[in-house]
């Protein structure tokens, strides 16, 4: 495990595209235990592929991957989104994702990934930024808090 500071967060690429889709697959298998609502399909990679590589290179969208030593170990997926215009902040920034490999946790590697989308967001006239947590996910919950995201919203599911 490198140090933090040894780990370069960029923009990410088509050629990311394979280690993009394994770092968020362990993302999504940790929700899948949380909840059976997160259930993968059994082409999920292939599913998650084709919608990564329609995200990368758009403007509203910024996907930033942390890199050490050739390999991929973190991951951030962050959007602008225009609410209807009877919203006073219609811009709106979504952070969609944001994960780290467990060796790399509690190093400030997640709080970079999170500044990087924060500034993007920001130079585009963002002056709001929300997310989603899976109930559950203790450690995510933390995160977040210690960050400055509060809770305002509570989304609610259920299976028909």
């Amino acid at each position: 495990m490198a140090a933090v500071r040894d780990v370069r967060i960029r923009p990410a690429e088509v050629r990311d595209l394979a280690g993009v889709v394994e770092l968020w697959g362990e993302l999504a298998r940790l929700h899948e235990r949380l909840d059976g609502a997160f259930a993968l399909s059994r082409t999920w990679r292939r599913a998650y592929e084709e919608y990564l590589s329609h995200l990368l290179g758009r403007e509203d969208v910024l996907v930033v991957v942390a890199e050490s030593q050739g390999e991929l170990v973190g991951l951030a997926v962050g959007r602008i989104t225009l609410l209807p215009a009877f919203f006073r902040r219609r811009r709106r920034g979504y952070i969609q994702d944001v994960y780290t490999r467990e060796g790399y946790r509690g190093q400030g590697l997640g709080r970079a990934l999170v500044a990087r989308l924060e500034a993007w967001m920001r130079e585009r006239g963002v002056r709001r930024v929300e997310l989603t947590v899976a109930v559950g996910n203790a450690q995510a919950e933390a995160f977040w808090e210690r960050s400055g995201y509060r809770a305002y919203m509570v989304y609610r599911g259920k299976d028909l």
